[in-house]
């Protein structure tokens, strides 16, 4: 019973934003233009008012608009895995909440520049639940209270984000990433530790799914917001073949078991999908 509200809140989101994304905030200004980029698809965005996307398919914009994963989008044409762009989109003013804030306004950019039309429905899917891994739901020890300012997240300048990352710990609606490696028994050990801070468990779910290419459902029912820390393997081990990262590293549901004191259960879950009706190639600037 208490999933069913879950699941009709997701969709309702969805909805909101597929539907009514002419009334969610817009970019002042944003340049899209088709990629001749050799580089790595990147989309960011960040904390001052900016997005870019870098040899970005309209695909990997929508996944990240909507916080889907490739099952969840459905109706897509072919082109839009196959041409890349390059973003640069902007506001004067930074909205609060972090990078995150900003999301919206790639909703509303795809709605008035690439011409999405879409509208979402709820299919049976190969899911994970996120739940707690042990019975009393004792968190483990790298999972907190937020002890970000969420106040200030805002009004940050680009001095104080970097003083952040160096002190280790980013500001509230952020996440810091770094690799190291560490030397153990069997030789090197690399790992990718992610740190996010005034992060609530839902988003929490939507930020692993890539990861898992799939859906995740937060059925923790644990609200309020958190500081995260995890480290684990950034590839998936294959079966007889010895992984650069090390035989130690981690697997994400081994690292949020053992560090968060959290798993993900597989399951055939309801979760929302978008589904294309029509999408146009953008209008250059």
């Amino acid at each position: 019973m208490r999933m069913r509200p879950r699941r009709a809140s997701a969709v309702c989101a969805l909805v909101a934003t597929a539907s009514l994304a002419a009334q969610e905030p817009s970019f002042d200004v944003a340049s899209i233009r088709p990629s001749r980029s050799t580089q790595t698809s990147d989309v960011r965005p960040t904390p001052f008012g900016r997005f870019t996307a870098t040899n970005a398919t309209t695909k990997s914009l929508i996944l990240r608009a909507y916080g889907l994963v490739d099952a969840q989008l459905i109706g897509a044409p072919s082109w839009l895995d196959a041409e890349h762009f390059d973003i640069d989109a902007r506001v004067s003013t930074a909205p609060p909440g972090g990078p995150e804030a900003l999301i919206p306004m790639v909703r509303s950019l795809l709605v008035e520049r690439f011409q999405l039309k879409a509208h979402p429905e709820t299919r049976e899917l190969a899911a994970y639940a996120l739940t707690y891994a042990r019975r009393d739901r004792q968190l483990g020890a790298l999972i907190r209270s937020t002890q970000a300012d969420c106040t200030r997240a805002s009004t940050l300048t680009p001095d104080e984000v970097r003083a952040a990352a160096r002190d280790g710990w980013p500001q509230c609606g952020m996440a810091y990433f770094v690799n190291f490696a560490t030397t153990t028994a069997s030789g090197n050990n690399v790992k990718m530790r992610v740190r996010r801070s005034g992060i609530t468990l839902p988003a929490l779910a939507t930020a692993l799914q890539s990861l898992v290419e799939r859906p995740i459902v937060d059925q923790t029912s644990l609200g309020g917001l958190f500081d995260v820390e995890y480290s684990y393997s950034p590839q998936p081990p294959t079966p007889g073949v010895e992984s650069a990262f090390g035989p130690d590293a981690p697997a994400i549901s081994v690292a949020l078991e053992e560090q968060l004191g959290l798993k993900l259960e597989s399951r055939r879950l309801l979760v929302p999908v978008l589904v294309i009706d029509s999408i146009e190639r953008p209008t250059e600037n």
